[in-house]
């Protein structure tokens, strides 16, 4: 009698888990390449003024090629899914941090605004950097402590904001806005460098591995890997957003996309309008609106720990619900109730710490709730649809107070918003703690 069983692959177990120190050099890496990312992204914001300035741009100029930088960065943005996917989630680290500093160093170049327009749309390369992260430390992190590990790295967001704001307060009055984004090359280029030494994902791997025979028309060898690494590769495409939306994964994939376009606009009125919202609601001057932004992001990065902590033990998805009722009901507060300089920096710093802070187990979450072979293509949808929120969140500020709604009640709408964001992630599938990647996902 002849086995007919389908053989196993060769070499099918040689896709070991990284060691501690490769999990290790992963993390610093990532944490500082996105340090360095969003210290690229906001630094384009605090230095468009001055190059409004230096090029005698009306502020409808201004605005436009803010808008049209922004778009052009989330049409780069979607492009990284797929790469995260088909290529390898080591080599879409390179290309990201690579992109990035290209933007930054192409803009020191810009003659005009179209010019300036193409190369920092480049930036959505380092916008991307949270995708990439998103699925590949979910793919390197241990199921235990993986959210409190992804926090750490995630608090590069507020590191990134605080560096840039204080590298560009030294560094413009000696070197111009165009000698800031040269310098903002060099810690992206020795990222870069640093890059080279990352070991791919085992699950990638396993994954292309299953690709390749199936490709060479060994399915059934496929198929028996496949059960044996818990990896599911049925429904795989080529245009891996269409399976985003498929039957089984369309209810989540909205749910996460609205959370997330909600969350932003709620986030924007208070991170990309902090000073005005500041003064203008609460009364505050400039000089005491950014040391109430720098504190605020001080206090965010305990956010991001202690809820990237938070859940590794009570779950994600109930973790990012909870953090952004409570940002709803801190920036209400913080509009409607709090009076006095320490009062509002309190309240404003506690509306960072539950809405910045809910980032790191969201993206946790996010990449663990896709199957291995969509991944990053999962990640990269999420990230792109924040920032069309951010694009909503000050125009619907804008537009209540030209309606007649005074700047507290206008502001009002971003607690609105992150209640909603919460609500939204009602409809996302519930995952247990401490379960490994394989078993959640698959």
């Amino acid at each position: 009698m002849t086995d007919k069983a389908p053989r196993l692959a060769e070499g099918a177990d040689e896709f070991p888990p990284l060691t501690r120190g490769q999990v290790g050099y992963t993390a610093i890496v990532a944490l500082l390449a996105w340090t360095f990312a969003v210290y690229d992204l906001i630094t384009f914001g605090n230095l468009l003024p001055l190059i409004q300035a230096d090029f005698g741009w009306s502020n409808a100029t201004a605005s436009y090629v803010a808008t049209f930088v922004g778009l052009g960065s989330l049409v780069i943005a979607l492009t990284v899914g797929p790469l995260i996917d088909f290529v390898g989630r080591r080599f879409a680290l390179v290309v990201t941090t690579g992109g990035a500093a290209i933007s930054s160093g192409l803009a020191a170049l810009a003659v005009g605004p179209v010019s300036l327009i193409l190369v920092r749309s480049l930036a959505g390369f380092g916008m991307s950097e949270q995708a990439v992260n998103s699925a590949y430390l979910n793919e390197v992190f241990g199921a235990r402590a993986k959210g409190f590990l992804y926090g750490i790295v995630q608090a590069g967001w507020p590191l990134g904001v605080m560096l840039s704001a204080g590298l560009a307060a030294v560094l413009t009055p000696t070197v111009g806005w165009r000698g800031v984004f040269v310098i903002a090359t060099f810690p992206l280029a020795v990222i870069l460098v640093c890059r080279f030494g990352l070991k791919e994902s085992p699950y990638f791997l396993k994954v292309k591995r299953l690709r390749e025979l199936r490709r060479k028309g060994n399915a059934a060898e496929a198929e028996a890997l496949g059960r044996k690494w818990q990896l599911d590769m049925t429904g795989d495409r080529l245009n891996t957003y269409a399976e985003l939306f498929t039957p089984a994964l369309r209810r989540h994939s909205i749910a996460l996309g609205a959370m997330f376009f909600f969350k932003i606009i709620a986030d924007s009125q208070l991170t990309v309008l902090a000073t005005s919202v500041l003064s203008q609601a609460k009364g505050i001057e400039l000089t005491g609106a950014l040391w109430t932004v720098f504190i605020g992001n001080a206090v965010a990065l305990i956010g991001y720990l202690f809820f990237g902590w938070l859940g590794d033990r009570i779950g994600r998805r109930g973790t990012v619900i909870i953090a952004q009722t409570l940002a709803a009901v801190c920036t209400a507060l913080l509009l409607f109730v709090a009076q006095g300089f320490a009062i509002v920096v309190v309240f404003y710093s506690l509306v960072l710490f539950f809405a910045q802070g809910a980032a790191a187990p969201f993206f946790a979450y996010v990449g663990e709730s896709y199957p291995t072979r969509i991944r990053g293509s999962g990640a990269a949808y999420i990230n792109v649809a924040g920032p069309v929120g951010g694009i909503f969140g000050p125009l619907i500020y804008g537009s209540l107070q030209q309606a007649g709604a005074s700047p507290t009640v206008a502001a009002a709408s971003g607690a609105v918003a992150a209640l909603i964001a919460a609500a939204c992630l009602l409809a996302a599938r519930p995952i247990r703690p401490g379960q490994e990647l394989a078993s959640v996902s698959h």
